[in-house]
């Protein structure tokens, strides 16, 4: 099972708390961000990711903020309109 793993069984995530919405929206803003895409694959379990988006924004971008241990966050950008899903990190927490 990887990052990645099926986003159909994401589909009931929990929303992010506002300070990990502000969070993926401050590392998402960055100039940076597109600099920090990653392959890296972990195992992780239904409450360590969170999910950021409007189911009803056209847009059909959705974050997943990934929560892996105490120091590393990733950010997955899933684009629903094409299926593409890149994977970005790791950031530290704040």
């Amino acid at each position: 099972m990887g990052l990645l793993a099926s986003f159909a069984g994401l589909a009931g995530m929990a929303d992010c708390s506002d300070a990990d919405k502000r969070f993926v929206h401050e590392q998402v803003s960055s100039p940076t961000f597109e600099e920090t895409k990653t392959n890296r694959m972990y195992k992780v379990k239904h409450g360590q990711v969170c999910v950021v988006g409007n189911v009803l924004a056209t847009d059909g971008m959705r974050y997943y903020l990934y929560k892996i241990g105490p120091f590393a966050r990733y950010i997955a950008v899933h684009n629903g309109q094409s299926g593409h899903v890149q994977m970005h990190g790791p950031f530290k927490p704040e």
